[in-house]
């Protein structure tokens, strides 16, 4: 019985080295090469690769804004399928696609498949969330927040993710499940948090509403989005209820995991296969 991965990526690349690690066979595709042990680049080929192996679990990691996924959601054939979509499209400021996500989100549902929203996914040095915010910390040693910084994150690193993964492989089961951290803390006090275990010392600085809707206006200058600014000042939240009794999970301290991303490759404890 194998595991079939079906995208490359931050997540995929974690995700099969963890499920190798416990002994779980994989087979990764990709279009490219390079990116995984199968090329699958359209319907045939994908129902090529199904059909030669008993797969207990196929995980789609595909962007569902992309132009390239409806070909693989369309072979969905019940819930030993899971498909990863994000918490962003339950947010106030849309992303381009939202509308595109959410309806490919009710296509899975529909054909029985296991949708998980993850909030912002971190961990391993590899991610563009807490990893991207420790190196700015790192490189200008001082610690910032957009606005008061009172909205409340809750993180997931991408171990606990690559957990609601392997529980889902041994309990089969199909439906929509939001994914987060074990615990939501205010912006502010997750930097300040990380700036203390990064050694600094300064006090948490907060970056006027008034600079961060200028940052908007002024982002396709550093390759963002406006919306990408706006949303930092929104809360990232998600009911980890029905996704714990689903599957019997529970994540990680959310402190633990801070420390483990800040101590970083030089760290004993980040690396660590849990």
């Amino acid at each position: 019985m194998r595991t079939l991965i079906v995208g490359t990526g931050f997540v995929g690349s974690v995700l099969s080295e963890w499920l190798h690690s416990r002994g779980i066979e994989v087979t990764q595709s990709s279009r490219i090469r390079s990116r995984g042990d199968v090329i699958v680049s359209n319907g045939a080929a994908l129902d090529a690769l199904i059909a030669s192996c008993e797969f207990d679990q196929v995980v789609v990691l595909g962007q569902l804004t992309g132009p390239n996924i409806d070909w693989v959601l369309e072979r969905i054939d019940g819930p030993r399928w899971l498909i990863m979509s994000s918490q962003q499209v339950a947010s106030i400021v849309p992303a381009p696609g939202t509308k595109v996500a959410l309806a490919r989100e009710a296509l899975a549902l529909g054909r029985g498949a296991c949708v998980l929203r993850p909030t912002m996914i971190f961990g391993r040095g590899r991610d563009l969330n807490i990893t991207r915010l420790i190196s700015a910390m790192r490189r200008w040693r001082v610690p910032i927040v957009p606005g008061s910084g009172t909205q409340l994150v809750q993180p997931l690193h991408v171990d606990d993710l690559c957990q609601v993964i392997l529980r889902h492989r041994v309990d089969i089961q199909g439906g929509l499940y939001a994914v987060g951290g074990a615990e939501a803390l205010p912006l502010r006090e997750l930097v300040g948090t990380l700036a203390e275990l990064l050694g600094l010392h300064l006090p948490v600085i907060e970056v006027p509403n008034r600079v961060v809707d200028l940052a908007a206006r002024l982002a396709s200058r550093n390759w963002l989005r406006p919306d990408q600014i706006k949303r930092l000042g929104e809360p990232r939240l998600a009911d980890n209820g029905p996704v714990a009794a689903a599957f019997s999970w529970s994540p990680e301290p959310l402190g633990l995991r801070l420390e483990q991303a800040a101590l970083g490759p030089h760290g004993a404890q980040s690396w660590t296969w849990r």
